[in-house]
């Protein structure tokens, strides 16, 4: 039994040896930085030519995001397995999760954007450099929000969108956010939707690599407004960066250290049973009496004894 045991503890530490342990830990975030990068792909149910995208943070400063944005005129879907109108289920990605999906990217500049700009649907996508201060980006109708040399009617408004990729920081395709793979339907023209987001620079590191992320959490608000009542319908990002960097790391313990722990085991073990055994042998004393403690000293007689 005290083999077994053995065997099994020194099983569990080979692999705590090999595999390591996640460390989270909290610091303050001193990184001089003043921007920051918006990684967005939004399918918007309206056509290009009736949408306009903006950030304001802040500062007051504003930026064209459509500038630096690409557009593509396509017919609205909702892609098979995405969230719509519910809750999404958010899972914290594990170390080695990121790692393995940790591949940097840019959204392909292509040719064609800027083509069909009067089609059903809008599909915007791309990274916009912001301030790396409170803002938000919004999507809004032009005429709703800002002045425009034109207005959408009422009628044709639809803020009917799927969210494929939003995230801040590097573009990361293959790490998962919260708000990926969601949308939001709606019959109503002037519906507004508010995300609330918080997002926490996260960095990762395992065996001397690095991947520099960024998490946030989100909260949403909808809002349906009466032409009597009516406020600026759209999309809008309203986000925030804490003060605080997290660290998640993968922790190796040292060979010495590793073989000092199972000294230390064996030692215990070895010296458990020692105790166990004594323990034992005296229950059965106290249960057995003498007879238990004299058992097996007594020596049978010999046929030469019998002869003397």
């Amino acid at each position: 039994m005290t083999f077994l045991l053995l065997l099994f503890l020194t099983w569990v530490e080979i692999g705590s040896f090999f595999g390591g342990e996640v460390d989270h830990q909290f610091h303050v975030d001193n990184t001089v930085s003043r921007n920051m990068t918006i990684n967005l792909d939004i399918l918007v149910a309206m056509p290009c030519n009736f949408i306009q995208t903006n950030v304001r943070d802040l500062t007051y400063d504003r930026f064209l995001a459509a500038e630096k944005l690409q557009y593509e005129g396509m017919s609205f879907f909702l892609p098979h397995g995405y969230q719509v109108n519910s809750e999404r289920h958010i899972v914290t990605p594990e170390l080695d999760e990121i790692m393995a999906e940790g591949i940097r990217a840019e959204f392909l500049r292509r040719e064609s954007t800027g083509h069909n700009l009067g089609s059903p649907a809008c599909h915007i996508f791309g990274s916009i450099p912001v301030n790396r201060v409170a803002g938000d980006f919004h999507i809004t109708a032009k005429g709703f929000g800002y002045r425009d040399r034109t207005q959408v009617q009422v009628e044709s408004l639809n803020f009917t969108h799927v969210i494929s990729e939003f995230s801040f920081g590097d573009f990361y395709p293959y790490i998962d956010n919260p708000l990926d793979a969601t949308a939001k339907t709606t019959e109503e023209n002037l519906k507004s939707y508010t995300y609330f987001l918080t997002v926490v620079p996260t960095v990762y590191k395992k065996l001397g690599v690095a991947v520099n992320t960024n998490q946030y959490s989100v909260g949403v608000q909808e809002k349906t407004y009466t032409v009597e009542n009516r406020g600026p319908p759209g999309i809008f990002f309203k986000y925030d960066f804490e003060p605080l960097l997290l660290v998640v790391e993968d922790q190796r313990m040292s060979f010495t250290t590793f073989l000092v722990r199972l000294a230390t085991i064996y030692g215990g073990i070895i010296v458990c049973a020692q105790w166990m055994n004594k323990f034992v042998e005296k229950m059965l004393l106290v249960l057995f009496g003498k007879r238990y403690a004299s058992r097996g000293l007594e020596k049978s007689a010999s046929l030469l004894d019998d002869d003397l």
